[in-house]
């Protein structure tokens, strides 16, 4: 099989599908298999061309070639407008899609008849989302990261250190989500100092959590009155709300901005399927914030493409059973492995995730009959 790994033209994303690690497992799977690398793939984040190339793929200078080669094309970030060009019946995609927040993305697939294989939608035999998950841990701590810098006033905060020091109390940071995104955020805003408190619909799936049992967060239930408490007075809101394959539902809501203190700050790492703050709207790298009633929102969605090098190795070794299930024994077989069905978001022309489906009017397959069919 023809592999294609063509560099990420988002914003600021500079994952690859692979490292060349992973490459050089891939090729050892399967003599006659062929990597195309495009050249500079890697360099940015320390993968240089001469690491692939002793890996045993071939680097060649232009995303189009790699495109157009690849039976297999592996990448970290959705298509863009510009490759929806590039897919094809013939070709497999094995990517993260996002799918429910772009119709347009959608309708790209089902008019390409591409089969696409999406990560982020592959529970795992555990139902712990083995591909998405390292993603998600990246994106919390990354939150976290972002929250204390944008309380700088040169980054437009009103000067907090998040901490606090001698004399002056810590910033006060409500997580609202208490999966592996908010409670990677809570982790390391403790660790900063911060006053952290927590929000969830499930509070019993989050109470033995190691941080709420040693009463380093304070853990309320997602109700009105329960937002209310936690956010009145807060300096900062990450938003860590998932629910795979639909979009995003709205948590806070804008009258909930008043709670908060003059000047603070709100990081969604949701914005990718939404966002779970009714103000969000995505953003970019080099444009990441805006203002909304005097609190400044952060709603960048690839947020782990500026922490390329850590993010790349753990999605690449993530993904690589799936990879090399694909490869060589087919994707209908990748599909039989355990909680790996709902990996097929498209294919012949039609969505394989029911609610993307339903919500943009597009045919849906069920890939448990494809797998069925002798």
């Amino acid at each position: 099989m023809v592999i294609g790994i063509p560099k990420e033209i988002m914003n600021h994303e500079h994952r690859v599908g692979l490292v060349p690690s992973d490459v050089a497992r891939l090729l050892q799977s399967n003599s006659s298999h062929q990597v195309l690398v495009q050249a500079g793939l890697g360099e940015e984040i320390g993968f240089s061309d001469a690491m692939y190339r002793e890996a045993g793929a071939q680097v060649v200078p232009e995303a189009k070639t790699v495109w157009e080669k690849a039976q297999l094309l592996i990448k970290c970030k959705e298509p863009l407008e510009s490759e929806y060009k590039y897919l094809r019946k013939d070709m497999i995609l094995y990517s993260f899609l996002d799918l429910a927040y772009s119709k347009e993305l959608a309708q790209a697939l089902v008019d390409s008849g591409v089969t696409s294989i999406c990560g982020e939608t592959i529970p795992g035999p555990k139902n712990n989302y083995p591909v998405l998950a390292p993603m998600s841990e990246v994106a919390g701590k990354l939150a976290a990261q972002l929250i204390a810098e944008y309380f700088c006033t040169h980054r437009g905060g009103r000067g907090i250190l998040i901490g606090g020091c001698a004399g002056v109390p810590p910033a006060k940071v409500v997580v609202v989500g208490g999966g592996v995104v908010g409670m990677n955020a809570a982790k390391t805003l403790v660790g900063m100092g911060a006053d952290v408190w927590v929000l969830d619909i499930d509070v019993h799936k989050v109470s033995s959590h190691p941080l709420v049992i040693a009463n380093q967060v304070k853990l309320l239930y997602a109700t009105e009155e329960g937002i209310q408490t936690a956010l009145k007075g807060a300096d900062g809101v990450v938003g860590a709300v998932l629910v795979t394959a639909t979009q995003t539902p709205k948590v806070i809501k804008r009258t909930h901005l008043k709670l908060l203190n003059p000047g603070g700050v709100i990081v969604d790492v949701a914005c990718d399927l939404g966002g779970c703050i009714e103000t969000i709207h995505q953003t970019t790298h080099d444009d990441p914030t805006y203002f909304v009633d005097g609190i400044l929102h952060y709603g960048v969605p690839n947020m782990p493409g500026v922490v390329a090098r850590t993010a790349s190795i753990c999605y690449s070794n993530e993904s690589m059973p799936y990879i090399l299930s694909i490869a060589n024994s087919g994707w209908k077989e990748m599909l039989k492995m355990p909680g790996a069905l709902d990996g097929l978001n498209a294919y012949g022309g039609k969505i394989g995730l029911k609610t993307v489906a339903q919500a943009f009017g597009l045919p849906f397959v069920d890939a448990k009959t494809l797998i069925e069919t002798p």
